[in-house]
């Protein structure tokens, strides 16, 4: 009986094994297929300078009264060409310096259509990264669900939010989508209930004060809190298999958009 199931566990690991080895390489391989063709930044040319004459400044140095130019974040994945692929597809989500980095589903009229499949429909325990059936990208509180892995797939790298210094050193995230990518500023990392926790009960908010009350149900069940500047914010949210009902939200305030 113990070989059987020594037999049995050992089929079990390498069968994930390989399922994960081919998912994360579905993923590359999608992420490669659909990548934005960047200009190339143009050669600064230098005029013929005297060079036994006075000395001079850097032509091409900036000023002292200049200020370098203030760029967006930056779209890397054609979302357009993700479209045609898959009509579901929305966006794409991704946290620099993690392991987050995935194309986003959205089927309101299936909801967790994409818990088990992967982006071209096939049956898979990562499934893809989806929105909220009842958000849009236009949502006061965009709310994105992602697994938590085995294997630090997915949306795993949530987990390590609970953690103040990591949280702190990953606040960035980014959302492209087909009008730009939008850049997030991580405020909260909640502890949450997904029956009963305030950070996905609002989606729109009707005034300032609902606004407040979702910041104030954020807030309660934070473990990291920074009182936000902004009035849109996103939610990316994954199980803590350390709790019943349990899940890891992090919460993000928009601070920049830049157009396509």
């Amino acid at each position: 009986m113990l070989a059987i199931a020594l037999a049995a566990s050992g089929f079990w690991m390498v069968r994930r094994f390989i399922e994960s080895k081919e998912q994360q390489e579905s993923f590359n391989g999608l992420a490669e297929s659909v990548l934005l063709e960047k200009p190339k930044a143009p050669v600064k040319r230098v005029p013929n300078l005297d060079i036994f004459g006075a000395i001079m400044d850097d032509p091409v140095a900036p000023r002292e009264n200049e200020k370098p130019e203030q760029t967006g974040p930056e779209a890397l994945h054609d979302i357009a060409a993700l479209k045609k692929k898959n009509a579901n597809c929305v966006g794409w989500i991704r946290v620099p310096r993690t392991g987050i980095d995935y194309p986003i589903m959205w089927t309101p009229g299936d909801p967790e259509h994409y818990l088990h499949l992967d982006f071209y429909g096939s049956y898979s325990d990562y499934g893809v990264p989806f929105l909220d059936h009842r958000c849009d990208l236009d949502s006061d509180n965009i709310i994105l669900y992602g697994h938590n892995m085995f294997d630090g797939t997915m949306f795993t790298d949530l987990i390590w939010y609970k953690e103040k210094e990591y949280a702190d050193a990953h606040k960035q995230i980014i959302l492209e989508t087909a009008e730009g990518a939008r850049e997030y500023r991580v405020f909260a990392v909640c502890k949450a209930n997904s029956m009963v926790s305030g950070c996905y009960q609002h989606t729109n908010f009707a005034d300032d004060e609902e606004k407040s009350t979702f910041l104030d149900a954020v807030q309660d069940e934070s473990v990291y809190y920074t009182e936000p500047a902004a009035d849109r914010f996103i939610t990316l949210s994954t199980c803590d298999i350390s709790r019943r009902n349990g899940r890891v939200a992090v919460l993000g305030e928009l601070v920049r958009k830049e157009a396509p």
